[in-house]
């Protein structure tokens, strides 16, 4: 028999990627208060951050800052406890390990080429334009985007949904439901995040506002389709039989957000340093294409290194 190249790793010498048998109703449990804390989380740090920078005046960039490292320093320490206490259970399983380079390395690779493969034929074809670039304010904006991203959405949500949620549900109930119940609690954390936010907010003696389920400025439909994609693309990043397969997740999570930002050309609260002219409106679309075709390479990815694991 052949032997096998040191890239290729058979699932079942994964145990990320072994289902490890629970019972159903403690993994459904588990599930269900993970979701919770991930919303818990988000909707503390955006309530603290928002009371605090109408005390003290901040301005909008030190309130998304504080709000991106207040969301980690909640989230992933809770969701490391409940892995350790509620489940007993090691954090290996999560699809974590010290060996970062390679699956984040991954990841990254995977978001950008994608992203390249979409925009840019959509920039020769015309659709989007680039009228003015200041490189000092571009490479701000990437960092400070960066760190962000990072600390506010990519890690914490990827630890708490693809890596808590989705392997409890996969040991108790299996790939298929696992797959299809995160993936849909995904779109819906705002059900959880809006009565947290407002809580907080008016607690610390701020105007709590309305309860919002979905982020203001979107349509619900456009984003709970988008979520929906992107989660399922997400578990395929899961899903990739390399040690620490979460870390690949977190990596394109960062990355697929960071190519859509630069090209909206910033945030609300950040530009991104150049001028986008969208001359075809509906190119706003390719969003999505870039999220589906990910999730075709990450398959691909995976079924070409089961096949040479053998």
């Amino acid at each position: 028999m052949p032997a096998r190249t040191p890239t290729a790793v058979t699932p079942s010498q994964l145990p990320d990627q072994t289902r490890q048998p629970i019972p159903r109703g403690h993994a459904l449990r588990a599930a269900v208060l993970g979701w919770v804390f991930l919303g818990i989380g988000l909707g503390t740090a955006i309530g603290v951050a928002e009371a605090l920078g109408r005390a003290f005046g901040w301005g909008r960039l030190t309130e998304v800052l504080l709000q991106a490292v207040l969301m980690t320093a909640v989230v992933v320490p809770g969701i490391v406890l409940l892995r350790r206490r509620l489940d007993h259970r090691s954090l290996k399983g999560l699809g974590l390990s010290r060996s970062a380079a390679r699956p984040l390395a991954l990841g990254v690779a995977v978001g950008a080429l994608t992203g390249l493969l979409v925009w840019v034929p959509a920039g020769q074809a015309g659709w989007i334009r680039v009228e003015e670039l200041d490189v000092a304010a571009f490479l701000g904006f990437l960092l400070l985007n960066g760190v962000v991203l990072a600390l506010y959405e990519a890690l914490p949500e990827e630890l708490a949904l693809r890596g808590y949620v989705w392997t409890n549900l996969r040991d108790g109930w299996g790939l298929a439901v696992a797959t299809l119940v995160t993936t849909a609690l995904f779109p819906f954390v705002g059900v959880v995040v809006g009565p947290v936010r407002w809580a907080i907010t008016t607690v610390l003696g701020g105007d709590g506002g309305g309860i919002e389920v979905f982020p203001a400025g979107n349509d619900p439909v456009v984003y709970i389709v988008q979520l929906v994609l992107f989660g399922l693309a997400l578990v395929a990043a899961r899903r990739i039989p390399v040690p620490g397969a979460l870390l690949v997740a977190v990596a394109f999570h960062w990355t697929q957000l960071t190519v859509t930002r630069t090209i909206l050309g910033g945030t609300g609260w950040l530009e991104s340093g150049w001028t986008i002219t969208w001359v075809e409106p509906d190119a706003i679309a390719l969003v999505l294409v870039h999220i589906i075709l990910a999730g075709v390479v990450f398959i691909a990815v995976r079924r070409r290194l089961q096949r040479r694991a053998g």
